[in-house]
């Protein structure tokens, strides 16, 4: 019985992933997941009212994007990524990301929202950024 009493204390006291770092997990999941055409993955990460802006100016709602992240399984790298929560059940991310095969680099904003206990992104907006020269 102490024992038990003991590992639930000591359970209890580790830290829970922090917002930031679970998001984090979120977006290598988003990446892999676009990658692999991996539907499954990418219904459990988006809201159902998802709005998922492309820099061509192209909405899409959550099944059309699937769809088409499926169909084309692009490679997706980020950098510079800025989690800012707000509240308990509210993240935006700003990123930049360079998209494969297609060979560009955009700037993105992601908005996430706390469901339950998950965190799902419920709108995406991402711009174009001008070739290096």
């Amino acid at each position: 019985m102490k024992l038990a009493l003991f590992l639930l204390a000591a359970a209890l006291a580790l830290p829970a992933a922090s917002v930031e770092e679970t998001i984090k997990g979120n977006l290598d999941k988003f990446d892999a997941a676009a990658k692999a055409g991996d539907a499954a993955t990418l219904n459990g990460l988006f809201a159902e009212d998802l709005v998922f802006g492309h820099s061509s100016a192209v909405f899409e709602n959550k099944q059309q994007a699937v769809a088409a992240l499926v169909q084309k399984k692009p490679t997706y790298t980020h950098r510079d990524v800025k989690v800012r929560t707000y509240g308990n059940n509210t993240a935006l991310v700003n990123m930049k990301m360079h998209i494969e095969p297609n060979g560009f680099d955009i700037d993105v904003l992601q908005v996430w929202i706390k469901q339950g206990k998950d965190w799902k992104m419920v709108s995406r907006q991402s711009t174009r950024l001008p070739a290096a020269k």
